[in-house]
């Protein structure tokens, strides 16, 4: 009975590894390489030709008849794309330089054709897509350009993850008439467009200390010189002669100064771990690409509140002032921020003004405080989360909707805030 047993379980684990190689289409991966210009149409016509050649010569005339009629389709199905891109050029551009993820952006596309015939079949591949799959899909097609005649075609593109468009030289293809071999020309990038992080609106961050104390807002605990007349001080050089308390200057015969309230928060730093340790996968909806949408959307609100933010990555940092500054520079750094660059982890800054400090991380990463949110890797690892993010200030999981997520840790303040050094 055991020996049966071991049969039927040897058996279903050959059909199961069968299944999967035919499935796959690796039945034989030692002899990939071999006969992979086998599963091209150029090869099976090729084969196809040896094989009627060996019939004309052993088997029957005919044979003949039909290897030249295969060599010629071969031959033609060849050469007519080679001709045909050579005689193309063409140009891609876009209508704005900056867009979003998400928002769709107006491409056009500017085909030359110096051949007196007109030329068919032409698509654009590569280039515009981060996703591995896509890569070969055609970003757009043509399906006529006249001889010796400019076309232009406009279509509407739309990035799906951040960053710089192209991310490499598209190409212009042709494989007319018998999609036999693609011909390919590089296209020529007239301008590019950056694509943002996408963003979700976050209201004002409240204080630790009082439900209707915001970030970027006076309070009587941080002096400086907007909001209320808390007390008197010495004059300092440098004081406004609106700021003198002249009742204290009379009395004391020296100058005398109003002290006012000053910003809750007036400085915050964001660390983003962009460590690729920390996010084991890829895509739009991976980890990384959420901790960068995240550190887009609470550095965009926290400048609004007249906070100036610092981030910091692993691979480098980027300032925005508080006052008179765009977050486009922010979000163009975010943009192009590589987390496939490994830097060494840097500590946390500590600012001796009033700050702030929010640290964005995952749950394969130790370091978690209360002014951490902490994505989850996967819904597997919730348990594991559960612990890692005890201390921590938002645990974000991917089972759900994340920017809804933030918005509710967010209304009620951070754990921990720093005042001073």
């Amino acid at each position: 009975m055991k020996v049966v047993t071991r049969i039927s379980a040897m058996l279903a684990r050959n059909l199961e590894r069968f299944t999967r190689h035919v499935v796959i289409g690796e039945i034989a991966a030692w002899a990939t390489p071999c006969v992979r210009w086998l599963r091209q149409p150029l090869g099976v016509l090729a084969l196809t030709a040896l094989a009627a050649l060996l019939c004309g010569l052993f088997v029957a005339p005919q044979g003949f008849v039909v290897f030249a009629s295969v060599v010629a389709v071969m031959t033609v199905g060849c050469i007519w794309p080679w001709v045909g891109i050579r005689g193309v050029t063409c140009d891609l551009s876009f209508a704005a330089t900056r867009t979003e993820e998400g928002k769709p952006v107006e491409a056009q596309l500017t085909i030359t054709n110096r051949w007196p015939w007109p030329v068919w079949g032409l698509a654009v591949e590569g280039g515009l897509s981060r996703d591995g799959s896509a890569e070969s899909r055609a970003a757009i097609a043509v399906s006529r350009v006249a001889g010796w005649s400019r076309g232009h075609y406009r279509w509407s593109f739309t990035p799906t993850m951040r960053g710089r468009y192209p991310i490499a030289s598209p190409q212009l293809v042709t494989e007319f008439p018998f999609g036999l071999w693609k011909a390919r020309k590089p296209v020529r990038v007239a301008s590019d467009v950056i694509a943002w992080p996408r963003r979700f609106a976050l209201p004002p961050l409240p204080m630790h200390f009082g439900r209707h104390s915001w970030v970027g807002q006076p309070t009587e605990l941080a002096a400086g010189s907007l909001g209320h007349r808390t007390t008197a001080r010495e004059y300092r050089q440098g004081d406004s002669m609106r700021q003198i308390h002249w009742a204290k200057t009379a009395l004391y015969d020296r100058l005398v100064a109003y002290e006012r309230e000053g910003f809750a928060i007036s400085d915050a730093t964001i660390t983003l771990d962009t460590h690729s340790s920390l996010h084991p996968e890829d895509g739009p909806d991976s980890t990384l690409e959420w901790s960068i949408r995240i550190a887009a959307s609470v550095g965009d609100a926290l400048v609004r509140q007249g906070v100036g933010v610092t981030l910091v990555s692993h691979v480098g940092r980027f300032r925005l002032e508080a006052t008179g500054s765009s977050p486009s520079g922010m979000l163009d750094w975010l943009a192009l921020l590589d987390g496939s660059e490994n830097g060494s982890i840097k500590p946390r800054t500590r600012s001796c003004s009033t700050a702030l400090t929010i640290h964005i991380t995952t749950d394969l990463s130790g370091a978690t405080a209360g002014d951490s949110i902490v994505l989850r890797t996967g819904p597997q690892r919730a348990s594991v989360a559960s612990r890692t993010a005890a201390g921590g200030w938002i645990s974000v999981g991917p089972e759900g909707d994340i920017p809804l997520q933030i918005r509710k840790g967010w209304r009620n303040g951070p754990k921990r805030l720093r005042y001073a050094c």
